[in-house]
Parts: C-alpha cells; sequence; structure tokens
C-alpha cells in the first residue's frame, strides 16, 4: 500500500515538475519588420538637407527585436536602422508593445544611421536636422517596433545564447585626431535554438554610420548596417536575424581598409564587420542564461540648455551572466566607452558593450580632456564635462556586482568673518572644496552676477554677435534660449590651458549654487567679454593702478607694491585666504564669484597683479585668461623666475601688464644685480611679443606714462603716481597708502587715482607676508585701510 501510494504521489507531482522546468527554461526569438517610410520623408542626420524629403531607397530599413527571458526576467531588446531613438517614438513604441514584458524591461536603440527617414521629434530647433515633425511617420515606424516586437515573441523557442568578443585595428579610426583613440572591441552575443542553430546573432562595434557620399543624400539607406546584415545572415544558418547595436561612436568614424569608392566603400565595412562577428560567433558556445535588467530615469546634471533638453532621462542595463550592456542616451565619446568598461570589469563583469543611441537622444557626451576643443563634438556637449563620472556613478547603482560609486562629498561651509569693513574668507582643502566653499559662502551673489551680468545681457542682446544668423534671429526668436547655450559653447576654448585646479574648483562653485558648469565659467569670464571691442558697451576691465617700490627705495622692506582695482558697476569685494591642500597659501582680492586671481601674494611673497592696457590688443580666444595663469602661478611658484618664465610662454594674454615681485629669498634665478637688494620686481607686457621690464632699485610703474601703447588715462594716472612719489628718498607702506587713494582734482574718470570705479586699494608688504587693504565706503571714498598678515591676524 505505502508503494502504491508513493507510486501516485509521484504520478501527481510529475507534470508539475515538468511544467516547472519549461517555466524556468531559457527562451528566445527573434523578428524584423522593414520600416522603410515612403518617399519624400524628411530625413535624419544632417543640417543641410534643409527639410528637402528622401529621393530614392537604396536599401531598406529595418527593425529588428530579439526577445529573451529566463523565466523570471522577460526581455524585449529593439534596434532600428535611424539616426536617434526620439522620446515620442519611444512613449508611442512603448504603447504598443506587447504586455509579456514590463516596460522598463523593453530597450530600444538606434544604429545611427544618418540616412533613415525623420520627422519624429516635435521640438523646433531639432526640426534643423531631423526635418519637419510627421506624426504619422512616427505612427508607422512606431508600429514596426511593435510588430517586431510581437513576432518576435511569438517565434520564441527553447534556447541556449552566449557572447564573445574580440579587436579589430582597421574597421574604425578617429574622426578628430589622428591617431586618436578608438574602441578596438568587437563584441557579440549568439542566440542558438535547441538544436544548436543560431536564431540571432548581435554585433557591437563603435562607429558613425555615415559612409554614404553626398551625391546619395537624399537616398534611404541603412548605411553600413545594412550590408552587415545582408552579408552575415548569408553567413549564418537559415533564419538567423542579424542585429547590430552601435557602441561609444561619438568620435569614431569607419575606416576604409580595402580602398573602395562611394558605395563599395559602405558595403566594405559592412561585409568586413559580418565576417569579424560571424568568426567571433562560431567560437561561442552558449547555454542557459540568468538576466538581469537594470532600469533607472535619474536626474541628469544642470544644463545651459534646460528649454530644449529634458530634466531626466532613461538608463538601462542588462546583464547576461557575466556580460554587462550598458544602454547609453545619446552619442558618447569612445574614452567615455573605454572608461566605463574599464570600470565594468573591475567590478567583477567578464565583458562589457556600451551601446550608445538608446532610449532617448541627449546629444553627444564627451571627456573632461575635450572640454576645451572647439570641435563638433563638444558644440553638441549639453550637460557639463563631468558626464562620464555622472555615466558611471548612475550605472554603476544598476550593476549587481560590486559595490555602486559615490560622488564627491560636500566641503564644509567655509569660515568667513569681517575684519573692519572688509569681508573675509577661509578656503581649505582640495580643490573641488575650495570652489564648494566659495559657492556656498557666497551663493546669493554668485547666482545674482549670473543673472545680472550673463542672463540679462543676452536677453537685451548685449552678449550676441551683431552679424549673421543673431541678427536676423533676434527680432523673432528667444535669444536667451539660444544664447545661452551657444556662448557657453564659444567660451569652452577659453579652458584651455585652464589647470585642473581651477576646472575642479569651477566645478565645486557649480555644484554648491546649483548652476551648471557652463554658468559658472561664463561668469568667470565676464573680464575677458569685457576685451572684446563689440561688447564695451556692455563691460570694460580697467584693473589699473600698480607699482612698486624695490630696494634701497622701499627702505627696511626692500619691496612694498601697490594696487588699486578699477572695476566699473556695483560690487563688493573680498579678501580670500586660499588655504589649498596643495602648493601655496596665497591671499586672493577681489569679487566673491571670480575664482581667477587679478591681485594676489602667496606665503613665499610673490605677488601678482594684472592690468588691462587695450591699446596692446585683445586676448586670444583660446587658452587660459590671465586671472586663472595668476592663480595657478600663485598656489604652485616659490620664486619669481619661476612665474615670469611661466608667463612669458603665455602668448595668449595680449592686452594686459602684469606686474610680479617677490622679497629676498624667492627670486630663484633672478637673483638682483651686484650692489641692488634683495628683492625684485618687473612688469611684462604682453602685445605682439611679450616683454619684461625689470627693476632691482628705485619706481617701478605698470605702465610708462610716455609710452604710445598706453591710453592718455594711463598716462595721467601713472604720471600722477610718479609726481606724488618723486620727492620720496623712501617709499614706505604710509606712502603708497596715501599715492592709492589719491583723488586730483585736476582728472576726471580713470584719469584718477582712486575713482569712482575703484573697488579696493591695497599695499603688499612681501618680505612681512602682510598687506594692508582699504574698500570704498558708501560714499565712494576711500575707507580706513585694514592690516592682515598671513602670519597672524589683523591688526
Amino acid at each position: 500500500m505505502p508503494l502504491k501510494r508513493n507510486w501516485l504521489v509521484c504520478a501527481f507531482l510529475l507534470p508539475l515538475v515538468v511544467c516547472s522546468g519549461l517555466a524556468d527554461a531559457f527562451e528566445a526569438g527573434a523578428a524584423k519588420v522593414e520600416i522603410t517610410p515612403p518617399l519624400g520623408s524628411p530625413m535624419n542626420g544632417y543640417g543641410d538637407r534643409l527639410g528637402r524629403g528622401a529621393v530614392e531607397v537604396h536599401d531598406p530599413v529595418w527593425a529588428r527585436a530579439l526577445y529573451l527571458s529566463d523565466g523570471e526576467t522577460a526581455v524585449f531588446l529593439v534596434t532600428a536602422d535611424l539616426c536617434m531613438i526620439s522620446r515620442e517614438l519611444r512613449d508611442r513604441v512603448l504603447e504598443l508593445a506587447p504586455r509579456e514584458a514590463p516596460r522598463e524591461n523593453i530597450i530600444l536603440a538606434a544604429t545611427h544611421t544618418h540616412s533613415a527617414q525623420g520627422g519624429m521629434i516635435r521640438s523646433l530647433p531639432f526640426r534643423a536636422v531631423s526635418g519637419r515633425f510627421a506624426p504619422e511617420i512616427l505612427e508607422q515606424t512606431a508600429r514596426g517596433f511593435a510588430e517586431a516586437m510581437h513576432e518576435a515573441y511569438r517565434e520564441r523557442v527553447r534556447a541556449a545564447i552566449g557572447y564573445g568578443t574580440a579587436k579589430q585595428e582597421v574597421l574604425s579610426t578617429n574622426r578628430r585626431h589622428e591617431g586618436g583613440p578608438i574602441d578596438p572591441q568587437i563584441g557579440v552575443i549568439r542566440v542558438d535554438d535547441a538544436d544548436g542553430d543560431p536564431i540571432a546573432i548581435l554585433g557591437n562595434f563603435a562607429a558613425h554610420p555615415t559612409t554614404v557620399g553626398d551625391d546619395d543624400a537624399y537616398a534611404i539607406s541603412a548605411d553600413y548596417p545594412g550590408f552587415f546584415y545582408t552579408e552575415l545572415e548569408s553567413l549564418a544558418a537559415e533564419g538567423c536575424v542579424a542585429s547590430f547595436v552601435n557602441g561609444a561612436e561619438g568620435n569614431q568614424r569607419c575606416a576604409n581598409p580595402e580602398s573602395k569608392p562611394g558605395w563599395e566603400r559602405t558595403e566594405s565595412i559592412g561585409r568586413l564587420l559580418a565576417g569579424r562577428v560571424k568568426e567571433i560567433a562560431n567560437g561561442i558556445r552558449c547555454s542557459d542564461a540568468k538576466l538581469h535588467v537594470g532600469y533607472a530615469a535619474p536626474q541628469l546634471p544642470p544644463t545651459m540648455a534646460a528649454d530644449l533638453f529634458p530634466a531626466s532621462t532613461v538608463l538601462q542595463t542588462l546583464e547576461i551572466n557575466d556580460l554587462l550592456l550598458a544602454f547609453v542616451p545619446g552619442e558618447p565619446c569612445v574614452e567615455i566607452g573605454l572608461a566605463m568598461r574599464q570600470r565594468a570589469l573591475a567590478r567583477g563583469y567578464a565583458a562589457h558593450f556600451t551601446v550608445g543611441l538608446a532610449n532617448d537622444y541627449l546629444a553627444y557626451f564627451i571627456p573632461v580632456t575635450c572640454y576645451s576643443h572647439f570641435e563638433y563634438e563638444n558644440s553638441a556637449n549639453f550637460y557639463g564635462p563631468r558626464m562620464l563620472d555622472w555615466f558611471c556613478r548612475e550605472f554603476s547603482k544598476l550593476m549587481t556586482r560590486g559595490e555602486p560609486e559615490t560622488g564627491r562629498p560636500p566641503a564644509e561651509a567655509p569660515k568667513m568673518d569681517r575684519v573692519g569693513e572688509v569681508p573675509r574668507v577661509v578656503l581649505e582643502g582640495d580643490a573641488y572644496a575650495l570652489g564648494y566653499q566659495r559657492g556656498l559662502g557666497f551663493r546669493d551673489a554668485i547666482l545674482a552676477k549670473y543673472e545680472t551680468a550673463i542672463v540679462a545681457p543676452i536677453g537685451r542682446g548685449d552678449l550676441l554677435p551683431k552679424t549673421g544668423f543673431w541678427k536676423t534671429a533676434s527680432p523673432y526668436l528667444n535669444t536667451t534660449l539660444l544664447g545661452l547655450p551657444a556662448l557657453s559653447i564659444g567660451s569652452r576654448p577659453l579652458l584651455a590651458g585652464v589647470s585642473a585646479q581651477v576646472f575642479e574648483e569651477i566645478e565645486g562653485v557649480a555644484d554648491a549654487v546649483g548652476l551648471p558648469f557652463d554658468a559658472v565659467w561664463l561668469v568667470q569670464c565676464i573680464p575677458t567679454f569685457g576685451t572684446r571691442d563689440a561688447l564695451d558697451a556692455f563691460y570694460r576691465t580697467a584693473m589699473c593702478t600698480v607699482f612698486a617700490a624695490v630696494g634701497d627705495k622701499a627702505g627696511a622692506d626692500d619691496l612694498v607694491v601697490g594696487r588699486n582695482l578699477d572695476w566699473p558697476g556695483d560690487e563688493q569685494p573680498i579678501v580670500a585666504d586660499v588655504r589649498p591642500a596643495a602648493g601655496h597659501r596665497f591671499i586672493q582680492i577681489g569679487f566673491p564669484w571670480n575664482v581667477g586671481a587679478f591681485t594676489g601674494m602667496n606665503d613665499a611673497g610673490l605677488v601678482l597683479c594684472a592690468e588691462r592696457v587695450a591699446m596692446l590688443g585683445n586676448p586670444a580666444s583660446e587658452g587660459a585668461p590671465i586671472e586663472f595663469v595668476l592663480r595657478d602661478l600663485l598656489q604652485t611658484c616659490g620664486s619669481l623666475d619661476e612665474a615670469v618664465a611661466e608667463l612669458q610662454t603665455r602668448e595668449n594674454l595680449r592686452g594686459y601688464h602684469v606686474l610680479a615681485a617677490a622679497p629676498s629669498g624667492a627670486l630663484g634665478a633672478l637673483e638682483p644685480v651686484q650692489g641692488g637688494s634683495g628683492a625684485a620686481a618687473c612688469v611684462l607686457e604682453f602685445g605682439a611679443t611679450v616683454e619684461l621690464r625689470r627693476q632691482t632699485e628705485g619706481l617701478l610703474l605698470g605702465a610708462d606714462p610716455g609710452s604710445d601703447r598706453v591710453d592718455e588715462a594711463a598716462k595721467a594716472r601713472y604720471a600722477r603716481v610718479a609726481e606724488l612719489l618723486a620727492e620720496e628718498h623712501i617709499i614706505a607702506p604710509a606712502e603708497i597708502r596715501e599715492t592709492l587713494v589719491d583723488a586730483d582734482p585736476l582728472q576726471a574718470g580713470n584719469a584718477r587715482i582712486w575713482n569712482e570705479d575703484t573697488k579696493y586699494g591695497v599695499v603688499f608688504e612681501p618680505g612681512a607676508r602682510r598687506f594692508h587693504v582699504s574698500f570704498p565706503d558708501a560714499s565712494g571714498a576711500p575707507g580706513e585701510y585694514v592690516t592682515i598678515s598671513m602670519k597672524g591676524g589683523a591688526s
């Protein structure tokens, strides 16, 4: 009786066991549906088509769907021969998609052909490239996606899956820099049925599908992926669906290893890639797999194009055993893809594929090392310089292996006080912390400066070109909407030569105040904008007056430097005591929003002061502005000769004088002449060449009043300085203070030493590491001088 009972139990449970095994079995299905649009349809990828539609079909375009299920997780991966996946298209596809997979498990990717339909973006600025919005094309394309998914699900069978990778060196090249980085990896996923025949083979490779020549610019084509499909499907078993997903192709293009012209080149790349993918696929051993989909809709970093781009996006990962695919909503440059792969492998994955152009389109993402390059990828990058870090951090949260990455910890609030009427802030820590503290301490002032000195002038047209597109567009378009991102992109070349220290400091400011990096950088560029003739009505930067008494003329001090800074407008100056984690502590006397230094002294006694001399010309449009050069020198240089040597290499600083001075012991190779004092000062004049005026004895003026290369106001100002100090046998700090507050009644405006634009006067005693500073009172008259020692406190 017990035996019979056990037999009955087994007979009853066996179907359940079998069913359970079937439910957990790995299944897959693949299908392709043609989505070629009608002739006349707008095309996406090139703005110079000027809205003209397709005139012929060279080869069809497709939506190719792959359905995968491990019994617990079901996924649809759809790749399509399109330039991008617009939000409008994704939303409609998700409405039509099968319900056999959660919406979060539906992944859409474009191959990025520039020869397929556009017309699926409503945003007006993007229509210049994608063509007029055509709802009928959007609907037709979305239905093609959905049909491919439905068919892939219907075709599902018991399956096995595997992946492999190999390297290539001849199929792609860096399209910006000869010999620049490429992604040599070709990634392959193979899906087999129960008989071991491939249901689908998917290739991952990074290169722009832009091989179609100008003569065929209006021909519909999948570009080289189309030839890839044809070749691979001919090499594989009958019924195999070939698919292609692009990689980190932002700065990658196809090479031409067989030196073919026209369509022959397109066919050559597709055929060669298919052959390599088939070789890799032949070596893949397929098996059951565990799937995992990671999904998030994170907030994006702030952008200057907030009215054109979204505040959040879709990120997805797909794990197939120890393979990780990361789906990026736009065009990452290769450096980003390579770095993401390196971090994924360090987290324990055996392989990593970056898939670009997935689920959304946010244009290009570039590495921080390319942020100052005036190249196409940079001009289409809207979310700042640290998108690599952002992607790595956000994708790390979706991975099942390793620990998620964290962002930088916020810095503590800075120490702030007042010395008499002088506001003082102490900034301490690494570069990012210095900026973050500045942002915390002066958030309202920085935001106000951005609005009044950047946003409002762009709205008025003061910071926009007066010719070309802007001249005709201004009466009809919201110039702020387009002008802010345009100006920010145009200002990025000024970051060339800006140190990593300054770059990270600006990032810290931006994070603390909640502005895009570009917004804070534009605020830093206000003085540079003032050097452009077309912007004279907006801003000028006089930054006068500066002089030094050296040697016996300075008495026991050996060196005393006087400096007034003139700056139009309503500004509240501050004293910033900057104590970096590495390098020299330094004092910067400036404004809350300005990371750079026009006036400063470090703990070695090096003093640097800049003055604008318009008659020498304008600084270059590329290269670090002068205040950031001086700020870096104050942190890194312990001697005068180091600073002078570096300044002499900076030919981009045309239109400035820099007074550099140091006491005995901080001269380096610039030792005084025999019989001179233990200190030295010099003026570097940045004109057509960099000229040096050196002084080891006597009075050194920032500009020669007899020179024909300074304006009349400067001549009057410096002549007055020379007149007031001519009878002084010794020029002590007291005499310099009196000179700096002189307001000659016979002169007006900037011809006077202290005038209505003067924001501070400062006297440096470098040997004692001490300075005296005066800020104007409410009436604009000089306030009381406050003495501050870098060795102690205030007096």
